[in-house]
């Protein structure tokens, strides 16, 4: 292990384009989305925690090796998120290697020996590298960012001996963070599998969601459409597809409709236990909404399900069906009916059947899931810690502030 100690003066620099290779992922129709074969990554996938294949499309392989296997990607190469959520960085692993990142999605490779393969992801992470972006004039507001950024930007990197260093600690942290990914996607197909088992033995009354609606058992509708004139503060934000996943709701955007407009949006206001279901780009994101959420304006990417009747139907034990692969099998069916990107509107939404056992039943799976979910959440919980560590860790190691040695003992202090 190092024991470098130095700063960022002690590094060289150069043009970006002369020590990486990059590549932006194609821009590919719907049309041409499959239901299996190689996995075209979205920018879900780059997300802190979130396994590489989250969200993702399909393509057909022998269309992949005709027109895009120049893009397909090898273990070890550096993923960076340039639309909508700039900065998102994740490395390939296993699961990911053969893939096709999809556009707004670049692919990084080190051009030679100048700079280690796994340095690369703390290169894009340091605020050197955020801070070109923002000079640029784009950061926040920026809509694309694209080779033609990277091709003026200069990067600092230390020896191999360093980098590889660096790598090693903040990689622990990158590493347990792999294995809560681990942990939640066992538990979360644990958790699918068992739903699935009990509707294979004929687990309830099958009712669509259009009945469930017209009996008075739920209410649902999808988002509001907002006018720029309406929007001011105070007001409420708009929660868009991108700020669900994982299960979560993560409002980030900018973006509120003034509060004098309430009357307008009426019930698509967000309600603590509403269940939401991403219905446009990424299609078949749940979440539900927790009571500490701020009160949001559900944007039109998404649709809302508010139970009415709890002695019909545990809104519980609803999450647990919208989950499961039996709602993503109904949805997938219905969102590729146009060369756009994958859709399901709100008349198809009330055609997906829900089985409805009785309120002991439900209860029981209820449970299950219940227990099931906390993993999820408590490894997403930790994840968020080890990746605050890992970006206050970079700056630190970069300005010489800290030793090597010294960031391992922070690092085993928390992993």
């Amino acid at each position: 292990m190092s024991n470098w100690s130095g700063s960022m003066s002690d590094w060289s620099t150069a043009p970006l384009p002369e020590v990486l290779e990059f590549r932006e992922g194609p821009g590919i129709m719907a049309a041409d989305f499959r239901d299996g074969g190689v996995p075209l990554i979205r920018l879900a996938g780059l997300k802190l925690g979130a396994n590489l294949l989250n969200g993702c499309n399909y393509l057909d392989p022998a269309k992949v090796e005709q027109k895009w296997k120049q893009f397909r990607l090898r273990k070890g190469d550096v993923l960076l998120s340039t639309s909508a959520s700039l900065g998102e960085v994740a490395t390939v692993v296993d699961e990911g290697v053969g893939a096709v990142p999809y556009t707004g999605i670049i692919c990084f490779r080190p051009r030679d020996c100048r700079v280690d393969p796994r340095f690369i992801q703390h290169m894009l992470r340091t605020p050197s590298f955020k801070n070109q972006i923002e000079a640029m004039g784009v950061g926040s507001v920026m809509k694309h960012f694209g080779p033609s950024h990277l091709r003026s930007m200069t990067v600092s990197y230390p020896g191999v001996r360093t980098q590889r260093a660096i790598a090693d600690v903040l990689g622990a942290l990158d590493d347990k963070i792999a294995a809560n990914n681990r942990l939640s996607a066992t538990a979360r197909s644990l958790a699918d599998a068992i739903f699935m088992k009990s509707l294979r033995q004929g687990f309830g009354t099958p009712m669509t969601l259009g009945e469930l609606a017209s009996r008075g058992v739920l209410t649902l509708g999808d988002g509001y459409r907002t006018k720029r004139a309406e929007h001011g503060w105070p007001g409420y934000r708009i929660l868009r597809a991108g700020d669900v996943r994982d299960g979560r709701i993560a409002p980030e955007g900018d973006d509120f409709v003034s509060k004098s407009y309430a009357g307008q949006i009426g019930s698509k206001l967000s309600q603590p236990g509403d269940i939401i279901l991403t219905t446009k780009g990424s299609v078949g994101r749940v979440a539900v909404v927790p009571p500490d959420l701020e009160v949001v304006v559900y944007s039109p990417q998404i649709c809302y399900f508010r139970v009415l009747d709890k002695e019909m139907i545990d809104s519980s034990y609803l999450a647990s069906w919208f989950r499961s692969s039996d709602l993503q099998a109904q949805a997938s069916q219905l969102m590729f009916k146009s060369d756009m990107a994958p859709y399901i509107n709100l008349r198809d939404i009330r055609t997906l059947v829900v089985p409805v056992p009785g309120k002991i039943e439900q209860c029981k799976q209820v449970e299950v899931q219940r227990g099931l979910l906390d993993v999820v959440h408590a490894a997403h919980s930790e994840n968020k810690r080890l990746g605050r560590t890992r970006d206050e860790l970079l700056p630190l190691l970069m300005s010489g502030k800290a030793r090597v040695r010294e960031a391992e003992k922070v690092v085993e202090g928390v992993v």
